[in-house]
């Protein structure tokens, strides 16, 4: 007997592996997205001093720490290091859809 929980893990499963498929098929694969991640990790940006008269005085390459920072955060969530996050889901589900799901896999389940 499958419960409401296993109906909506396979669900978010789906979900999950549909918006994956989508984001691959137009280039967003996780190589990419690594590389990109990589080069955050080390992003610099270039600050820019001027004087009164809006004459630059100074400009240089420094490290980027709000951009390095999000990049480290995302990092880590890709590697799985924060706790999992709580996600409370809420919804109908009559007893008629719940007996039709496990039926379809019986069904599923002998073929």
């Amino acid at each position: 007997m499958t419960t409401n929980e296993e109906i909506g893990q396979k669900a978010a499963d789906n979900a999950r592996e549909n918006t994956l498929n989508k984001l691959d098929s137009h280039g967003l694969t996780f190589d990419y997205l690594t590389k990109k991640l990589k080069r955050e990790l080390n992003a610099k940006e270039t600050k820019v001093f001027n004087d009164k008269d809006d004459g630059i005085i100074y400009s240089k390459n420094m490290t980027a720490w709000t951009i390095r920072q999000k990049a480290r955060q995302d990092a880590h969530k890709l590697r799985g290091d924060y706790p999992a996050e709580k996600t409370e889901h809420s919804g109908r589900v009559t007893l008629e859809e719940i007996i039709k799901s496990q039926e379809k896999e019986e069904e599923n389940g002998k073929e």
